[in-house]
């Protein structure tokens, strides 16, 4: 047996399909990395057709309260873009948007609506105090005027669920002092503190909310992920949500790279028997002293040991691919998981969280290296074999797809609704909602009738005319 896989082992790896998809493979990895490394992941700041709100400005008629107020709107927003575009630097961009548009709009509003009043001059020297503050880059001074606010609003509010609120705002602006993490989106610090900021009020409010509609329930569910997830980055000071890194990468693996291994699958176990045929040589196969079942199992071995060894090849290639484009530093950043069940976060190390979402798909390549073994056995047929197995697949998705909306019974005994456990590590519940005991039930009815196929069939085989 050890000798027969020896040898099959050698014919995959000298057959040139094997090492033009490696080729391929590389390549594709290449592409793939340098795609990361360009991803835009900072956010900028909303930009405004100024022309455009010019354009309506001119149409207003300054006599009606309503033109008027539209008017200051978007005189308010152009002279806040126009300031904006006069910095590099997102500090400052973030200051003009989130501290200066207030004293701005006011300023405006009193000038057109009430210019002799005595309220002009005192918002006049607010909007350019602001301004001074921002052209310096005193960052901090708007940090510790929230925390002035927050703490004064908390002395004075009886409402608990406010309390809550105010104290949390308070420790998100002492972090930010502690921390010194200043005003700036390419910062995940920054962008971790804004999060909560931005989301906290909702969700302080759904979650002291006595019932929850069902789309409730779901933005709650998804505030608590945001939330418990910026927490961590907080807390562990770890960029999680980076997506131009070489962990970003490991983390999609499954997704980017499931193809390829597929694509490898299908060209081992599609011309495994049939080539034989085709050749000739399943003749001298059968003069050897074995059984036709201990040759069949040995060529089935084989290429069951090739999907691990594809995978830990790919993944190897990837790292060292990746590393070189990407860097190799963000290995040690973990996936995080949000458990809504139990309301916690999982922590995955990165190359536990790959290894386990391929080994959750395993059953799919298993299933699908087996039905080309059977055809490719059966048929005699290589291009028949591949092929079919390639159609199944795609087939196997429409009616997986086609399941999530039909919910005919016929369709749960189809094995595509079964061999993707990728909802255990995402920590969801199953789709379909099939028990995991009936799900493998399923895969292994579909391996005991494809193998006892080819098995009988190789048996009886006739093979004087090849």
């Amino acid at each position: 047996m050890f000798n027969l896989i020896k040898a099959e082992t050698k014919k995959i790896l000298k057959k040139k399909s094997f090492l033009i998809v490696t080729i391929i493979f590389i390549l594709y990895a290449i592409l793939i990395n340098v795609l990361y490394k360009n991803l835009n992941t900072i956010t900028s700041v909303t930009e405004y057709d100024i022309a455009d709100l010019q354009e309506e400005n001119s149409h207003l008629d300054l006599s009606k309260e309503e033109d008027l107020a539209a008017f200051i709107s978007n005189l308010t927003r152009i002279e806040i873009e126009n300031l904006k575009n006069e910095y590099n630097t997102y500090p400052q961009k973030f200051l003009i948007e989130n501290y200066l548009y207030s004293p701005m709009y006011h300023l405006l509003e009193s000038r057109y609506y009430d210019s002799k009043s005595d309220k002009l001059t005192t918002l006049e020297t607010e909007y350019n105090t602001t301004l001074e503050l921002i052209k310096k880059g005193d960052w901090k001074y708007f940090v510790n005027a929230n925390l002035t606010k927050y703490q004064n609003e908390l002395s004075q509010t009886k409402d608990s669920n406010e309390k809550k609120r105010f104290e949390a705002l308070i420790d998100l602006e002492e972090y930010r002092l502690a921390n010194n993490v200043i005003y700036d989106e390419s910062n995940y610090l920054h962008n971790a503190l804004e999060d909560i900021k931005i989301n906290l009020t909702e969700y302080l409010n759904l979650k002291n909310k006595s019932s929850l509609t069902s789309e409730e329930e779901k933005r709650y569910a998804y505030l608590q992920e945001q939330i418990a997830q910026d927490k961590y980055i907080l807390d562990n000071k770890v960029d999680i949500l980076n997506n131009t890194n070489l962990k970003s990468v490991f983390a999609n693996f499954a997704s980017e790279f499931g193809l390829f291994i597929l694509i490898y699958i299908i060209l081992i176990f599609g011309p495994i028997v049939s080539e034989e045929y085709n050749k000739g040589t399943i003749k001298y196969l059968l003069i050897k002293p074995y059984r036709r079942s201990t040759i069949l199992l040995s060529k089935l071995l084989t290429g069951l040991l090739f999907i691990p060894f594809i995978i830990l090849l790919m993944l190897a290639l990837e790292f060292l691919i990746g590393g070189l484009i990407l860097g190799f530093s963000s290995i040690n950043i973990p996936v995080l998981i949000y458990d809504s069940a139990k309301n916690i976060l999982v922590v995955y190390p990165i190359f536990k969280y790959t290894i386990l979402s391929l080994l959750s798909i395993l059953p799919m390549y298993l299933i699908l290296g087996i039905l080309a073994f059977t055809l490719s056995t059966i048929t005699a047929s290589t291009s028949a074999a591949i092929t079919i197995t390639f159609l199944f697949y795609l087939l196997g998705n429409v009616i997986s797809n086609l399941a999530l909306v039909y919910k005919f019974k016929i369709f749960k005994f189809f094995v595509s609704l079964h061999w993707d456990f990728s909802y255990l590590i995402a920590r969801t519940s199953n789709p379909y909602h099939f028990s995991i005991n009936f799900s493998l039930v399923i895969l292994g009815l579909y391996i005991i009738v494809m193998l006892c196929l080819a098995f009988l069939y190789f048996r009886k085989k006739d093979v004087k005319n090849i």
